[in-house]
């Protein structure tokens, strides 16, 4: 029995089919949204430390309409979402997450990325799978 899921969520169309397949197939499972925001290192001519404030600002406002758009989903199924974000590199972030709770499956969405643009992004999806401590049902972009 699947009684808790993972759900990666980036605000993506392969984001929502996920979350919309999760909530389909798992009606009777608690569903968690997760939302990485990945930093990066800029420094701006107004300091590093007003840059840093501005950047988790923006963050901040990301996640907030990601999860809105998740829940609006959750909405049309008659059902609701748990939230939860963190910094980091979205692969690790999402396994280490993982590895803390008590989830039965994940159900995340993938761009389709390959060649260079894969080499140079990474693959969420690829870390996730290979590292994974419970089963991954990845739904492929369309």
């Amino acid at each position: 029995m699947v009684a808790r899921i993972l759900v990666p969520y980036d605000g993506s169309d392969p984001a929502e089919a996920a979350l919309r397949f999760a909530l389909e197939t798992f009606p009777e499972a608690s569903v968690e949204v997760f939302h990485v925001v990945e930093p990066f290192a800029e420094h701006t001519d107004a300091g590093v430390e007003d840059y840093r404030g501005r950047w988790r600002d923006r963050a901040h406002e990301t996640a907030t309409r990601a999860f809105e758009t998740a829940r609006d989903v959750a909405d049309e199924y008659d059902r609701s979402v748990e939230t939860e974000w963190r910094y980091g590199r979205p692969g690790h972030e999402i396994v280490a997450y993982l590895e803390d709770g008590e989830f039965d499956h994940v159900v995340m969405g993938s761009h389709g990325r390959s060649g260079i643009e894969r080499l140079v992004l990474g693959s969420v999806a690829e870390i996730t799978v290979r590292r994974s401590p419970v089963p991954v049902t990845v739904i492929p972009a369309r």
